[in-house]
């Protein structure tokens, strides 16, 4: 189940408790990449069910690596249009992903202005404490805009891939004649 906020809701500029606003704004932007990642599984699923070869990464823990195997994916077969199109929207929705670990995994505190997100990265042995972001009020809600636009882009044009899956087949690998062979 999901739940859509309305963010004409959220009361960014009024006198209430701005840290409940900034909890329901980072709320509405985990809620976003929740969907592209079903979107993503979705997708995945549908191309396996039409017995297309989505990779081994297809079925990896981390959303990013699911991602990359869908790309790959989907470069490897002939969709016609739509399959350079989903390209495009899944390389622009990597470009906001980024942004994924600092809302999920990050420490998010209301400021005055805005929110402060500070983000610890563990890579198995040591830790890294990565520069916060500040975001102002203004520059929350063009984020929370942008992921949803993103999102949305990237989730119609994986349907149109979905509803090709049954039709595609794979790209023909030009190949190049050996000198002195036979062009038959």
């Amino acid at each position: 189940m999901s739940v859509h906020f309305d963010v004409s809701k959220i009361s960014f500029f009024g006198l209430d408790d701005w840290s409940v606003a900034v909890c329901a704004w980072r709320g509405c932007c985990l809620e976003v990449f929740a969907r592209a990642e079903h979107s993503v599984a979705d997708c995945l699923r549908a191309l396996e069910k039409a017995g297309i070869a989505v990779g081994k990464d297809a079925h990896h823990p981390f959303a990013g690596t699911r991602l990359k195997a869908l790309g790959a994916c989907i470069a490897s077969h002939d969709f016609g249009g739509h399959g350079k199109v989903a390209r495009t929207r899944i390389s622009r929705w990597e470009k906001v992903h980024e942004l994924r670990a600092y809302l999920a995994h990050g420490t998010v505190k209301a400021a005055g202005s805005g929110v402060v997100i500070q983000h610890t990265n563990y890579d198995g042995k040591s830790e890294k404490r990565l520069p916060p972001r500040q975001l102002s009020r203004i520059e929350m809600l063009t984020v929370l805009a942008e992921l949803e636009e993103v999102q949305t882009h990237l989730h119609d044009q994986l349907g149109q891939i979905k509803a090709l899956a049954t039709k595609v087949k794979p790209k023909k690998v030009a190949t190049k004649a050996h000198p002195g062979s036979d062009p038959e």
